[in-house]
């Protein structure tokens, strides 16, 4: 369903603006339509063009406003009301105006409901979009578009897109203040962007993910996800992590992921597959059901950087040196409250550890609590090369720091950190799974050659 009663958390939105379609909301609602247009000066009004609330199909009449509207160069302005519709195409400079909830567009057909290919600038402002007669994939829309230069969608709610809300290819623009509901696949899937900023969106019970930022090769992409409240994201298609993720980026660089407020996602609150200069910064990831914040497989550059996690499997992984992930900064972040359950692809229980790295990796100043099996690991197996653990506050775990030992491991760094109350040891070399040394807590390598394990508190 579509949360109506949630307020704009938008900073930027005119106020003046706002009281204004308000207005104008009323006075249609009371005495007609054609009154609507009046608060969008130089506006075509839909009614004018032939286009009245119905609860008919309205598809060529809307097309025929939309063109018109576009061709010259004026916003179309639908009334509050109920409109009906499938297969709409948006021309370059097509901007679509309503009341915010009070203009409803149900997809009456096959969809997309909305499409634009090629356009240099399209904008679709106050509409609620109802996509329930649209079964479609991850890469099927309620608004779909392609090669636009400048896509803006504000204050745009889509409620029940049977693919995604928006489906996105090799566009720009901006997803601001919108709120989707309950979308099958996402809230918004960006493909091959051009740079697209989704920022103060309410995005709840997307099915698989809730916003997918993806490229077909490895490259830089100008994309920003911020200031979004994320909650309950699904993985009904399951699989070992392209699903379940509220925000999941692939192969794209240099992506900023901010300020996010994050809930109940079914694998991942922030995952970064092959992403090189990926920054994850000051999100809230609450009740993740695998790895919190991800960054793995061949990402190059990495910033994990005052994030609080609290309930997650594992609280954040810098993973798979084996394929060329490497080169981190994982500073100032909480992790906390993390539990064991089995691993999807093999028996037994896993995860329970706070924080892992593999390589080229510092890790400092962060506090970790209640991490069941290890607070800090560093390697895995033989995967371990140039990591130093400093600073950081592990309470109430099982290994407060574990490091890899196995022949042919790199250089690694253990000191000045305050470990209390770890049950199985402060500072532990293991074999994979096995623990291979006494505790080094107090200090000393074990005869262990690139181990320093120094300076730590240790109680």
């Amino acid at each position: 369903m579509f949360y109506g009663d949630e307020p704009s958390t938008r900073q930027d939105f005119d106020p003046s603006r706002r009281r204004l379609l308000t207005r104008a909301a009323a006075v249609a609602a009371a005495i007609g339509a054609p009154v609507w247009a009046e608060a969008l000066p130089g506006a075509l009004d839909a009614d004018e063009a032939g286009v009245r609330p119905s609860s008919t199909d309205q598809s060529r009449a809307l097309q025929r406003a939309i063109d018109r509207a576009a061709r010259e160069g004026r916003p179309l302005a639908l009334a509050p009301g109920l409109y009906r519709a499938a297969g709409l195409t948006l021309p370059d400079g097509a901007t679509i105006v309503g009341a915010g909830e009070a203009t409803r567009i149900e997809l009456a057909g096959p969809g997309p409901l909305f499409s634009a290919k090629g356009a240099k600038r399209i904008a679709l402002r106050g509409l609620l979009l109802d996509g329930s007669n649209f079964p479609g994939d991850a890469q099927s829309g309620v608004v779909e578009a392609a090669d636009v230069g400048q896509l803006t969608a504000d204050e745009v709610a889509v409620e029940d897109a049977g693919g995604s809300a928006f489906a996105l290819e090799r566009t720009g623009g901006a997803i601001r203040a919108c709120r989707i509901a309950n979308a099958r696949q996402a809230a918004v899937f960006s493909m091959d962007g051009k740079g697209i900023s989704v920022f103060d969106c309410v995005i709840r019970g997307c099915r698989n993910n809730a916003v997918v930022i993806r490229r077909t090769d490895k490259g830089d992409e100008p994309s920003i996800v911020s200031r979004n409240r994320i909650e309950d994201t699904g993985a009904i298609e399951g699989g070992m992590g392209w699903n379940g993720n509220a925000v999941n980026v692939s192969k794209a660089g240099g992506v900023v992921i901010s300020n996010n407020a994050i809930r109940r996602s079914a694998f991942t609150a922030v995952r970064a597959h092959q992403a090189d200069d990926v920054l994850i910064t000051g999100n809230l990831c609450v009740d993740s059901g695998e790895v919190a914040v991800f960054a793995e497989y061949g990402f190059s550059g990495a910033v994990i950087q005052g994030n609080i996690i609290d309930g997650a499997a594992n609280g954040i992984s810098i993973a798979n040196f084996n394929e060329g992930g490497r080169l981190a900064a994982v500073s100032g972040n909480l992790v906390r409250n993390l539990f064991k359950r089995p691993y999807l692809d093999q028996p037994g229980e896993g995860y329970g550890v706070g924080i892992g790295v593999e390589a080229d990796t510092a890790v400092t100043g962060n506090t970790i609590e209640n991490a069941p099996a290890i607070g800090i690991l560093a390697g895995w197996g033989p995967y371990l090369r140039d990591v130093s653990i400093t600073g950081n506050v592990v309470r109430s775990s099982g290994v407060g720091v574990g490091v890899s030992v196995v022949e042919g491991v790199g250089a690694a760094t253990v000191s000045g950190n305050v470990i209390i109350g770890s049950r199985q040891g402060a500072v532990r070399g293991y074999r994979w799974t096995e623990i291979a040394t006494p505790d080094l807590g107090s200090g000393g390598t074990g005869g262990l050659p690139g181990l320093v394990v120094a300076q730590n508190a240790v109680r």
